[in-house]
């Protein structure tokens, strides 16, 4: 990444304050959360890009280990473009990303930023309505990115997200699959079905995305690969008989 490196704080700091910021308009109140960035494992004597401290109701990111995310994305051959979005992978998958006319490392980084930093932040949502873990926060994360990126808007995000169904259906075939594109998966699917099958104008959101989100706590571990599997299946579906 060749921004300055005070930008990447930026990023981190705006992608934090709009979540909280769309999650609060949509009607989760997460009170009191922080924000905390560390600029290298060895500062924060941890490892990975992110993690969100329960008992300090702290996010916290680690600035060396994104920039190697970004770095990773920034470089990778196989990018697929679209009209006006492109496509990264990130949890297993392929993200839709605005393509907005402007530098694309610089909208990747931002891209990549806010991926994390939502997913941090869907733990603490998660352990507001007394739930936890990862196939669940990986939920959040592409719920709430999706949304609050308005990517529902695009007609050429349906086809990035019918790419995914057929990646998923492989996920969801193995014993242990990947929890966070496990989450991923299901929230591409769920969004698909209510969006591009169920939503005529798509100029505002079909799907309640508090109530979903809410709904997880229903969700017990044993629960996720049938759930996954079955919206999967469920899409296909509804796929055949509106088109």
């Amino acid at each position: 990444m060749q921004e300055n490196k005070n930008d990447l704080d930026i990023f981190i700091k705006n992608s934090f304050e709009e979540t909280i910021e769309y999650l609060n308009k949509i009607g989760i109140k997460i009170e009191g959360l922080k924000l905390r960035i560390f600029e290298s494992t060895e500062v924060f004597r941890g490892f990975g890009v992110g993690e969100y401290d329960r008992q300090a109701n702290e996010v916290h990111i680690i600035k060396s280990e994104l920039e190697k995310n970004i770095n990773e994305k920034v470089n990778d051959p196989n990018k697929i473009f679209i009209g006006n979005l492109f496509a990264i992978t990130h949890n297993g998958i392929l993200w839709p990303v605005y393509k907005n006319n402007d530098d694309i490392e610089k909208v990747i980084a931002k891209a990549v930023t806010d991926t994390i930093v939502i997913h941090e932040i869907g733990h603490a949502v998660l352990h507001l309505i007394g739930s936890k873990g990862e196939w669940k926060a990986s939920f959040v994360e592409f719920l709430v990115y999706f949304y609050k990126n308005e990517l529902y808007k695009y007609p050429e995000v349906y086809e990035i997200m019918e790419q995914n169904m057929k990646i998923c259906e492989n996920f969801i075939q193995e014993k242990y699959p990947y929890p966070y594109a496990l989450g991923s998966c299901f929230a591409n699917d769920l969004i698909y079905i209510h969006e591009n099958l169920l939503n005529k104008d798509k100029q505002s959101p079909k799907l309640n995305i508090k109530n979903t989100i809410e709904k997880l706590k229903y969700f017990s571990k044993e629960d996720e690969i049938d759930a996954t599997k079955m919206i999967n299946t469920l899409t296909k579906i509804l796929m055949l008989l509106y088109k």
